[in-house]
């Protein structure tokens, strides 16, 4: 009993197309080969699988192949074509760039004299806007500053309070505060450095 028709459609399992992509890749390969030999034919085979690997197969050089199909299929108007399309998106290009160019004329008040009314409202409105927006930046800007100060003013108080305990009366203990403080690298300011109020120590050159 002979094999029986195969349905042309797309294989669903991702592991049964592969497998008979590669198999039918090889098999158009191998016949791209027999014609070139058999008939004396430049033969160039192109093929992109699903995921954009590429496989092909020329006779000869695919370079001089390609070129000889360039010319027989008619460079000049694949050249033409090109340009043609080189310069619709250079003009698109273009146009965007004018008109970029006009609305930062409009936001910066730009050639103001040549605005009809309509124009320049919507150049009113639209610094109305970005003065309500740059206000709020502001006032953002400086609430954080603000607390960032108050927050330094509460530190620097609260050292001022532990060293004026300290210098009333040194011996209460609380010296390892003062260490604790941040007095930029130094322990203790050196400003504060209190000599021994026992006269005994004193002369002992304490």
């Amino acid at each position: 009993m002979g094999r029986g028709k195969i349905e042309i459609k797309k294989i669903e399992n991702t592991t049964n197309r592969q497998v008979t992509f590669s198999k039918r890749r090889s098999g158009l390969f191998k016949k791209a080969k027999e014609i070139s030999i058999l008939c004396a034919a430049d033969v160039a085979v192109i093929v992109f699988n699903n995921t954009g690997r590429l496989f092909d197969f020329a006779s000869s050089s695919m370079k001089r192949i390609l070129e000889r199909y360039r010319n027989a299929s008619g460079g000049i108007a694949w050249n033409n074509e090109y340009k043609q399309q080189m310069l619709s998106q250079f003009r698109n290009l273009r146009e965007e760039n004018e008109e970029l160019r006009k609305e930062l004329s409009c936001v910066t008040g730009e050639d103001v004299e040549t605005f009809t009314p309509k124009q320049l409202g919507y150049l009113e409105e639209n610094l109305v806007l970005a003065a309500k927006k740059v206000r709020e930046r502001k006032i953002e800007v400086l609430k954080y500053e603000r607390r960032k100060t108050e927050s330094k003013v509460i530190g620097l108080q609260q050292k001022c309070s532990i060293l004026k305990e300290w210098l009333t009366n040194p011996e209460n203990g609380k010296e390892n505060d003062l260490n604790d403080c941040n007095w930029e690298g130094q322990t203790l300011p050196p400003a504060f450095r209190v000599q021994p109020s026992q006269r005994n120590l004193q002369r002992s050159g304490y």
